[in-house]
């Protein structure tokens, strides 16, 4: 598990190392990443879940009593687990704006040297 966790810490920070962006920038591309690719397809994730459980509430358990309270309970936690996706991506955004991450243009190089007019 160590080595596992090691090998993902290194590939993701070698394009890091390898470009010198600094931590700023690294931090908005992660968020970026995370806003974009990973919330939608864990918001997907979830709503395909409660799907599957109300097709299986009304059409295929529909005779099963059993069967529907299971699918009932299935269906109460893929709601849950939508909602607890977005409090979560709501939180990533609300610290990241807080500590002023999100002001940083991640293609944006400029050098130390040059002033930016206002």
């Amino acid at each position: 598990m160590k080595q596992t966790t090691l090998l993902l810490l290194t590939l993701l920070l070698i394009p890091n190392l390898a470009s010198a962006q600094g931590l700023q920038t690294f931090i908005v591309s992660v968020t970026k990443f995370l806003d974009t690719t990973v919330m939608p397809f864990l918001m997907l994730i979830a709503f395909l879940f409660f799907i599957i459980n109300v097709v299986r509430f009304f059409v295929i358990g529909s005779s099963n009593e059993e069967g529907r309270e299971n699918a009932k309970n299935l269906a109460i936690y893929g709601v849950s687990a939508f909602v607890l996706i977005l409090i979560i991506s709501g939180l990533i955004n609300m610290i990241v704006a807080g500590l002023g991450f999100d002001r940083v243009n991640a293609t944006d190089t400029i050098s130390d040297y040059v002033k930016r007019r206002p």
